[in-house]
């Protein structure tokens, strides 16, 4: 579990919890600039969650593919 300080976020925590409650399947990308908590909100969020985090790397997209298929299978599997 990460060390720093997680603050601020509650709105974006309850979007997040809202959309994650829904009945629907949904996909959600969350983008921004660098170092402003985009992978601490998603970290915390997941916290005591069946979900998933993947970052994509710049190896390109077939690797993404294979990186992102092992996540889901391990979560499928589970």
């Amino acid at each position: 579990m990460s060390q720093r300080k997680f603050v601020n976020r509650k709105n974006e925590l309850k979007f997040l919890e809202s959309r994650y409650k829904s009945k629907s399947s949904e996909f959600i990308v969350i983008y921004g600039r660098r170092r402003v908590g985009k992978t601490e909100l998603m970290l915390k969020f997941l916290e005591n969650k069946k979900g998933m985090y993947f970052l994509a790397s710049t190896e390109g997209d077939r690797q993404n593919i294979q990186d992102f298929s092992k996540i889901v299978g391990r979560i499928i599997d589970d």
